[in-house]
């Protein structure tokens, strides 16, 4: 499994990752099956035959078709069933880097950033919650990246390449200063063997932002020409976005074992001992672990906390220089938090 960053979040590349992490419940999944696709324009929707945008389950994704040049998807959204295992270049902008949608799927969005990128909720699920969906680098990004173009070289470790994702999230039109981060490649590390392009869907959890009207994504590479345009293609694709139906039920049931603002880890970066500091507001029994970003777990404890202020202690001396995840698990529910080793 590859690995991801992502900025207050545990990331999951596992079946039902969201079902694991909300027990209890009701979800809607935006798996784009169901979206129809012109045949003669290669199984793509891109806006060319109009609508200005998609709709999966409970979420509208806008495009834009420009019809200069004899025409062109300018930005927004597409919906692809392309499976092309051949071109990882401009040739196959609708394609993805693990060829066909999550879990061998048919179907597929792929999202370009060329202008401002949401998507968008609608109907009764406006002021919900995004509990998370999967990502993957584009065919046309991945190969870029991984072979060089006329536009830059491949990505290397002696030039400390990256390209991440950023989503943030609008609630009552106001854009939040909370975001989650996932890099699709990254190659900063000293141990070259964790530098990587990601190839497969990963799960990235979008709960922490809460309630939200819409998402914003913006993507940034290390690789940019002296105008300050970012030189990686700005493709990605995603897929099972998955919608809570009830964030009051979400936010009660997290409540009702641990306090979610209460949760602290400190110090933090921290190069020997830290502390995980939580409130519960009843006895009950809290699992800890502290988990890489490859998904490796390096520490557990469990205990049986008290009413009030409680903590976990780890010894991260042994721990390589990198980002993890403190996940607290009680009553089938979890809260995460990142820690920095330096």
């Amino acid at each position: 499994m590859k690995k991801q960053v992502a900025t207050a979040l545990l990331a999951m590349s596992l079946a039902g990752a969201s079902a694991q992490v909300h027990t209890g419940t009701t979800t809607i999944v935006c798996d784009f099956e169901h979206v129809a696709l012109p045949n003669h324009n290669h199984h793509v929707y891109n806006d060319s035959t109009g609508g200005g945008g998609f709709t999966s389950g409970n979420a509208f994704f806008p495009c834009q078709w420009d019809t200069s040049y004899g025409g062109y998807w300018s930005t927004g959204w597409a919906c692809s069933a392309i499976n092309d295992t051949t071109h990882q270049n401009y040739t196959n902008i609708y394609g993805c880097a693990a060829y066909k949608g999550y879990n061998n799927s048919n179907q597929y969005a792929i999202g370009t950033t060329a202008g401002p990128l949401t998507f968008k909720m609608t109907d009764s699920l406006i002021g919900k919650t995004v509990l998370g969906m999967y990502v993957c680098n584009s065919s046309y990004a991945y190969g870029s990246m991984k072979n060089g173009d006329g536009f830059e070289h491949a990505f290397a470790a002696t030039t400390h390449d990256w390209f991440k994702l950023t989503i943030k999230k609008y609630f009552h039109g106001n854009l939040s200063t909370d975001s989650s981060e996932v890099y699709l490649a990254d190659f900063r590390y000293s141990d070259t063997t964790q530098n990587y392009i990601l190839k497969n869907w990963t799960w990235i959890n979008l709960s922490t932002l809460g309630r939200v009207d819409s998402l914003l994504f913006t993507l940034h590479s290390s690789q940019n020409s002296s105008s300050g345009f970012m030189n990686t293609p700005a493709f990605f694709c995603i897929d099972n976005v998955t919608l809570n139906t009830n964030y009051d039920t979400l936010e009660t049931s997290i409540k009702n074992y641990v306090l979610e603002n209460s949760v602290q880890v400190f110090p933090n970066p921290s190069v020997s001992e830290t502390e995980i500091v939580y409130t519960t507001p009843n006895s009950v029994p809290v699992q800890m672990q502290i988990i890489d970003v490859m998904g490796k777990e390096m520490e557990e404890q469990k205990t049986q906390s008290f009413s009030g202020l409680n903590k976990f202690k780890v010894d991260v001396s042994s721990f390589s220089s990198g980002i993890y995840f403190v996940r607290l698990c009680a009553g089938n529910q979890y809260l995460t938090k990142k820690i920095i080793k330096p």
